[in-house]
C-alpha cells in the first residue's frame, strides 16, 4: 500500500461520521451544502496521485495483528477488562441508535453538544440494520487503529519495534505518583486531574475515539510537512477531526497554524500560495466547518476552568504539576534535540513549537479531569514520540548515537517506563475472555452493557453519580444553532409540548 491510497482510506474514513453528522445534525439547506462541499472535497482528494512511500506487505500484516490486539485490549466488546469510560462510550453507541438525530435529552430539554464522530458510522448502520451491532462497532475501531498505526509505522521507517515502543511511551509523572503513594509521602500525591504524559496504551483504554483521529490527523500532519511538502492539503484534514475530537483537533490546527505562519509569513510570503489553493484548500473547507463550528459554539459553559494557580491548594496543584510534567518535558526534549542534532528529525523551531504547545496546554485547567490538556495533549505527544522513535530507528540503522551522558541518561529512563509499564498492565493478560476460556474460569471483571441507560446524560448522572459532568454534554439554550441550524423531529416538538 503506497502513502497515496493509505491517505484516502484515511480521508474516508474521518470523512462519513464528518457527512453523517452534517445530514442528521442540520437543517435544509445547510446539510444539503455540506453534503456537497464534503463530497467535492472528497473527490480532489481521490485525485491526487502520491507513491513516494509505500508500506510492504510484511508491514501491513503486522499492522493488521498489531491493531487486533489493540482492540482486544482496549476494553470494547468487553474482550478484556474495561476501563469505567467504556459505560458512557457503549451508552453513546446506543443513544445514537436508538434516538433520533440530533441527540436531544428530553429531561432537561436541551440538545446535546458532543462530538459523536467515533460512534455515527457504527450507529447508523445499526439504525439500517434495525438492531444493535456491536460488532460493526468493533470492527470501525480496528479499522481506525489500523489506519492510524499505519501512518506511525510508515513515519518510523516501517520499524516494528518502534511501533511497539511508540504504542507504551509515557512520561515519569505516573511512576512517581506511584512510588510516592507507597512510601505514604502524602505531601505529593496526584490531584484528580493527575498531570502526566499518558501512553498511547493507556489512552486505548479511555479515549479510544479521540485517539483514532488524533493518530490518522498526526500522521496525515507529518507526511505532509516532511515527505509531500505539501502542508495546505493538511487543513482539510484537521477540519475533518473536529466532529471526531474537539481537544485534538484545536491541537492538530495549532500545529498547522505554527506550519502555515513559518512558510507564508516568515519565508515564502503571502505570494507564494495561489488564488486555487486559497479557494480549494482553505476556502471550501473553511466554509464547510462553519455550521459544526456554531455547533460546538453551542456549547454550555465549562464550570470549572482557569489556570492551575486559581485552584486551591495552589502551592499543591503546583507542586504536583512540576513532579508530573516538567520532569516529563526535560526528558523528552534531551532525548529528541541530541537525536535531532544527528539525524535533522524535525526542524528545531517545528520541535520546539511542539514543547510549547504541550506546555501552554498544561498550564490551563478545563473541566473536572482536565480534558483540555489530557485530550489535547494527545496528538502533541504522538508528533514527539514519533520524533524521538524515527531519531532511535535511525540511530540503530546507521550506528550513530549521541554521545552526550545527558541523552544516555534521558533515553534509560524513558526506557525503563516503557517496561514498566508493561509490567503494570501485564495484569489484562489475565483478565480477558481467552485467558478465562484457558483456564476454565469465569470473568471476573465487570462489563458494561449498552442498554442500560436511555442517553448518555442519564448514564453521566445516574451511573457515574456526576451531575457536573452530564452538564458538559449540554447545549446551551437559545443558541445560535438551536434557532436556525439544528434539524428538527418530533421528538422534541412532542417534549417540549408535553412540559408546557
Amino acid at each position: 500500500m503506497n502513502a497515496g491510497l493509505l491517505r484516502k482510506c484515511s480521508v474516508c474514513y474521518l470523512m462519513l461520521p464528518n457527512l453523517l453528522f452534517g445530514l442528521g445534525w442540520f437543517r435544509q439547506p445547510y446539510s444539503v451544502l455540506l453534503t456537497i462541499g464534503f463530497v467535492y472535497l472528497l473527490y480532489l482528494e481521490l485525485k491526487k496521485e502520491d507513491r513516494t512511500e509505500k508500506l510492504t506487505a510484511k508491514s501491513l500484516v503486522f499492522v493488521f495483528i498489531f491493531s487486533i490486539i489493540c482492540v482486544f485490549f482496549c476494553g470494547i466488546g468487553g474482550f478484556s477488562k474495561p476501563s469505567f469510560d467504556w459505560l458512557a462510550h457503549n451508552t453513546k453507541f446506543y443513544d445514537l441508535f436508538k434516538n433520533n438525530w440530533p441527540i436531544y435529552f428530553p429531561e432537561v430539554d436541551r440538545y446535546a453538544c458532543y462530538y459523536y464522530g467515533y460512534y455515527l458510522l457504527p450507529a447508523f448502520t445499526s439504525k439500517i440494520y434495525g438492531q444493535l451491532l456491536p460488532s460493526v462497532f468493533v470492527f470501525w475501531t480496528f479499522l481506525g487503529f489500523f489506519l492510524g498505526f499505519a501512518w506511525v509505522l510508515l513515519l518510523v521507517g516501517q520499524s516494528r519495534l518502534m511501533l511497539l515502543l511508540f504504542l507504551f511511551m509515557r512520561g515519569v509523572g505516573q511512576l512517581i505518583f506511584s512510588a510516592l503513594k507507597l512510601l505514604n509521602l502524602s505531601q505529593i500525591h496526584a490531584p484528580i486531574f493527575n498531570p502526566s504524559i499518558r501512553s498511547i496504551f493507556e489512552q486505548n483504554a479511555f479515549t479510544p475515539n479521540q485517539v483514532i483521529p488524533s493518530l490518522i490527523g498526526s500522521g496525515i500532519l507529518l507526511y505532509d510537512f516532511i515527505y509531500r511538502k505539501k502542508i495546505d492539503e493538511t487543513f482539510f484534514v484537521v477540519i475533518l477531526v473536529f466532529v471526531w475530537a474537539v481537544f485534538p483537533a484545536l491541537s492538530l490546527l495549532a500545529v498547522f497554524g505554527a506550519v502555515f505562519i513559518h512558510k507564508y509569513v516568515l519565508n515564502d510570503g503571502w505570494r507564494a500560495i495561489d488564488r486555487r489553493t486559497v479557494i480549494v484548500s482553505y476556502l471550501i473547507p473553511g466554509l464547510a466547518f462553519l455550521p459544526v463550528f456554531a455547533y460546538f459554539l453551542s456549547s454550555q459553559t465549562l464550570a470549572i476552568q482557569g489556570f492551575l494557580w486559581d485552584f486551591k491548594p495552589a502551592k499543591h496543584i503546583l507542586l504536583s504539576y512540576a513532579t508530573g510534567l516538567l520532569i516529563d518535558f526535560a526528558l523528552f526534549y534531551i532525548v529528541i534535540i541530541y537525536l535531532n542534532k544527528l539525524f535533522r528529525i524535525f526542524p528545531k523551531w517545528f520541535i520546539n513549537t511542539v514543547f510549547g504547545l504541550l506546555f501552554a496546554l498544561s498550564l490551563y485547567r478545563m473541566g473536572i479531569y482536565n480534558d483540555l490538556f489530557f485530550r489535547g495533549s494527545i496528538p502533541l505527544c504522538i508528533i514527539l514520540f514519533i520524533g524521538i522513535l524515527r531519531g532511535f530507528e535511525a540511530a540503530i540503522r546507521s550506528g550513530q548515537w549521541p554521545g552526550q551522558k545527558h541523552f544516555y541518561l534521558a533515553s534509560s529512563s524513558i526506557l525503563f517506563l516503557i517496561i514498566s509499564l508493561i509490567y503494570v498492565k501485564s495484569d489484562l493478560l489475565r483478565e480477558n475472555k481467552i485467558a478465562s476460556q484457558i483456564t476454565g474460569e469465569e470473568v471476573q471483571y465487570r462489563t458494561f452493557r449498552y442498554t442500560d441507560y436511555p442517553n448518555i446524560y442519564q448514564a453521566l448522572r445516574n451511573g457515574y453519580k456526576d451531575p457536573e459532568g452530564a452538564k458538559q454534554y449540554l447545549g446551551s439554550p437559545n443558541s445560535i444553532y438551536e434557532k436556525y441550524l439544528s434539524r428538527q423531529h418530533e421528538g422534541v416538538e412532542k417534549s417540549r409540548v408535553q412540559r408546557l
